[in-house]
């Protein structure tokens, strides 16, 4: 159901406007399950009016054109955005659980990239389309790319993972010439397909679920657009025989547990050789029974909630597959009777290689050790 028009609109033609139909959706709270305030429920005519003002501001001024301009605003892009660092850190952590404590790789570190040097890329219009599980990294990284070039940019953010973006426009607004930056929140996905297919737009970034990048390439690369896709996945360490086990296994397990394994590319499954097997069982338990489950405003916290209950849910499937294929839980596994979306710090041991756990991303705080029956005794 929708639900009443947000205090706030869409950043878009350098202007904050409401949605034309006058749409929202509540935003949660991972941690508690309750609602914080309502976003801006985008349509298509929304999607229209952003990709109509990034082709003006790409072809009908010196954005484009003037890299000294763009430099200029890009670092002042950056100094608005350092300022309003704490706010967005706990922005994050109130909306999509990232922990305060995770802010320097989620926000900080991003924010810095911005100034970095890039290699020419054609530039145009282009749609950034952000993942929940590092909302605002993600974002800044790639409207950095593109507007460094001399791009512009549609950023449509995750539903569960808007209001952070939403804000990255606001303070644009202050900064950026008009419509170089817009933004767009939208849970329905004929909006997001309008914004892939948009003949406005030249090229399209996606991040996100394996699944979704293959329907997002397949739609732009048909419609002629230049297409960016990080589909992530997980990375399995196979740790040597002569290896600092516990060493190994404790970074494993504390990438695996930050933001609640809510990530690309993490460690999510430690291979072994098989003789050595137990005792790196009994490492990541020791290791995973050290996180700190939390508060994301509480600087001690390590794992937060999961996004959302369709995360949390998913992740319980993942666990309830784990038992079926015969998998030992040495620790946690559950749900958390709590409020909001939580799953317990986990490891999981006899899994083979082949386990659905160890090849696809769980996308939670789960830790699997392999006895990895191909390395050397």
């Amino acid at each position: 159901m929708r639900h009443a028009l947000s205090r706030s609109g869409l950043p878009v033609a350098g202007v904050e406007r409401t949605t034309a139909e006058g749409w929202s959706f509540p935003a949660r709270n991972p941690a508690t399950g309750e609602v914080l305030w309502d976003v801006p429920d985008a349509g298509v005519a929304d999607v229209r009016s952003a990709t109509d003002a990034a082709w003006r501001a790409f072809h009908e001024t010196q954005w484009s054109t003037d890299s000294a301009l763009r430099a200029d605003t890009i670092g002042r892009l950056q100094d608005a955005l350092v300022a309003r660092s704490d706010e967005l850190a706990l922005l994050l952590a109130a909306e999509t659980g990232v922990p305060v404590a995770l802010r320097g790789a989620h926000l900080d570190a991003a924010i810095a990239s911005m100034r970095r040097e890039l290699r020419a890329e054609p530039p145009g219009v282009t749609a950034v389309i952000t993942p929940a599980t590092s909302p605002l990294a993600v974002a800044l990284h790639e409207v950095g790319r593109v507007l460094a070039v001399g791009g512009t940019v549609v950023l449509k953010p995750a539903a569960e993972a808007a209001s952070a973006a939403l804000e990255l426009g606001r303070i644009a607004l202050d900064v950026l010439p008009r419509g170089v930056l817009n933004v767009v929140s939208t849970r329905d996905v004929d909006v997001a397909t309008a914004l892939v297919l948009d003949p406005s737009v030249d090229e399209v970034s996606y991040t996100g679920a394996a699944v979704n990048a293959e329907r997002v390439q397949v739609a732009a690369a048909r419609a002629g657009k230049r297409v960016r896709v990080d589909a992530g996945g997980p990375v399995p360490v196979r740790v040597r025989d002569d290896a600092d086990l516990a060493a190994v296994v404790a970074g494993a397990a504390a990438a695996v547990a930050a933001n609640a394994g809510q990530g690309c590319r993490l460690p999510t499954s430690v291979l072994v050789p098989p003789h050595r097997y137990a005792e790196a069982l009994r490492a990541a338990v020791t290791a995973m029974e050290g996180v700190v489950v939390g508060d994301p405003a509480d600087p001690d916290t390590l794992c937060g909630p999961l996004r959302s209950p369709v995360a949390r849910d998913r992740v319980a499937r993942y666990l309830a597959l784990a038992r079926s294929e015969g998998g030992d839980i040495a620790l946690g596994g559950r749900v958390l009777d709590r409020d909001g979306w939580w799953v317990s710090p986990t490891v999981i041991g006899g899994l083979s290689r082949q386990s659905r756990l160890v090849t696809e991303e769980v996308l939670g705080p789960v830790l699997m050790v392999v006895a990895d029956t191909s390395a050397r005794a």
